[in-house]
């Protein structure tokens, strides 16, 4: 069991739990908002660092599931892939403010 206990694992799961979260939150809410608004720059640059800051708050659940299982490399591994996504919701907002 030793080697599911590792950094990568965790880094890999952080990223495609964020993933399938956007993936129900696209098909539950975001579809009924027609493609044209989509297109649409101002409307994007809200809504779309508002979905990636939804899609990692279960990075939080993920990271007390492997610290409750004493997996600390995985856990270590899901806050880097947390980190990597909070800067990317940060560059998204300052790229949107700029422009």
């Amino acid at each position: 069991m030793k080697k599911l206990d590792s950094v990568g694992l965790g880094i890999t799961a952080g990223m495609i739990l964020p993933v399938l979260v956007y993936m129900v939150l696209y098909f539950t809410k975001v579809m009924d908002i027609r493609h044209v608004l989509f297109s649409d720059y101002s409307i994007l640059s809200t809504i779309l660092p508002l979905l990636i800051s939804h899609c990692v708050l279960p990075n939080i659940i993920l990271f007390f599931i492997c610290n409750a299982l004493d997996k600390m490399l995985t856990a270590k591994g899901v806050v880097i892939a947390t980190l990597i996504m909070t800067v990317g919701v940060f560059a998204t907002k300052l790229i949107t403010a700029v422009l």
